[in-house]
């Protein structure tokens, strides 16, 4: 909260999370909404008309009566009770004790050992052959951490061969969350990321993913104020280097990251791998600034410009000096063969909800992104 950062954590004491749960659900005013990354992701693809979507994960009868018309929960997923995750949202300004937030944000906890131990992963991988998906987008790896080292080691072990079965003609998309163990990071960028087209993630996590492998700019402790985009880049290009297909000897299948931060959206792509990238990354800057102030179009009295106007496409050598065109919102760039779209983001100034905007925004920026099926050699 003091640095006004998303965060999830698993509340491991069973009693103590029910009590809470059921004091939160008594609470004048308590609202239930649908939760979970794949879930809200699923929500939101399913607000474009032409888009049928299968959500494999443990749902309950709330969750299922919350659900859009859209969505096909196979039978195998369905549970006699739903999982809750209780959100905590403060807006900027707001205190406890002695902490002021900086921004709008919000901290999720959970009990939630159904996903925590990835119980839907058979029925996922069952379900493909018979739906024939054009994309398949996995979440909830973060539940994991929770659970332990040996459950997670073991868990991640079978993801990896579940994943590898899907033909490779199928963008593959990972999004990922706040998490704490370094060695469980690590365990996902070596077997996980080389094995997926596509991956989302904010600031924390993009940070955080550094710090686990002693990439660039692990000495930071936390990012202060508005991410450096020089920065952000170096830590981008290093995970397509290290992780990705930047070069095209490799066998890794990783070749785009959309990362998103509140003042500015990048999306980086290894060249000949996507299309649209200018489209997709102004449609998920697009979905964040709607739904954060909760309008169905952008009202330019609701927000604010914070992005940088002028920045460096990288903190080190070489460096180039760019900035914004308000009559081209995309700021273009390459390093290599991968090529940086940036787009600022219209933050709204007092948004009702901070939570499920990264997932709203991973649906929107994928709907609008073009896999190619023929690709470089």
């Amino acid at each position: 909260m003091q640095r006004g950062a998303a965060a999830e954590r698993f509340f491991s004491d069973d009693e103590a999370f029910q009590r809470i749960a059921r004091a939160a659900a008594e609470y004048p005013g308590a609202k239930l909404y649908v939760g979970g990354n794949a879930a809200l992701i699923g929500q939101k693809l399913a607000t474009h008309p032409d888009l049928m979507v299968l959500l494999c994960g443990p749902v309950g009868p709330k969750l299922h009566e919350l659900l859009d018309e859209q969505i096909v929960v196979p039978p195998d997923s369905l549970q006699e009770t739903d999982e809750y995750h209780l959100i905590l949202e403060y807006k900027a300004g707001e205190q406890w004790g002695s902490t002021q937030a900086p921004q709008a944000n919000r901290f999720i906890f959970s009990h939630d050992v159904s996903n925590g131990e990835m119980s839907s992963l058979e029925t996922f991988v069952a379900s493909l052959e018979e739906f024939e998906p054009d994309l398949v987008i996995l979440s909830g790896l973060h539940m994991m951490e929770g659970q332990g080292r040996e459950l997670w080691e073991e868990r991640l072990k079978e993801a990896v061969a579940a994943i590898s079965d899907i033909p490779k003609d199928i963008p593959i998309h990972l999004e990922l969350a706040s998490m704490t163990d370094k060695d469980y990071m690590n365990s996902i960028m070596q077997e996980v990321m080389p094995i997926v087209s596509s991956i989302g993630l904010n600031e924390q996590e993009l940070l955080f993913l550094s710090q686990a492998a002693e990439g660039p700019h692990a000495d930071l402790a936390s990012w202060k104020g508005i991410p450096d985009v020089g920065r952000v880049s170096d830590i981008l290009f290093w995970i397509l280097e290290e992780h990705g297909r930047s070069d095209l000897s490799s066998e890794a299948d990783l070749t785009r990251i959309h990362f998103h931060t509140l003042a500015y959206h990048i999306l980086a792509t290894v060249d000949g791998f996507w299309g649209n990238q200018a489209a997709a990354v102004m449609a998920g800057a697009r979905v964040a600034s709607r739904q954060a102030c909760g309008l169905q179009s952008v009202d330019v009295s609701k927000v604010e410009l914070k992005a940088p106007l002028e920045f460096n496409s990288s903190h080190t050598e070489p460096q180039e000096k760019l900035s914004l065109n308000p009559a081209e919102p995309v700021t273009v760039w390459r390093r290599g063969n991968v090529t940086f779209h940036l787009t600022p983001v219209l933050v709204c100034k007092q948004p009702l909800r901070t939570v499920g905007l990264g997932d709203a925004i991973t649906a929107e920026g994928l709907v609008y992104s073009e896999f190619k099926t023929e690709q470089p050699f």
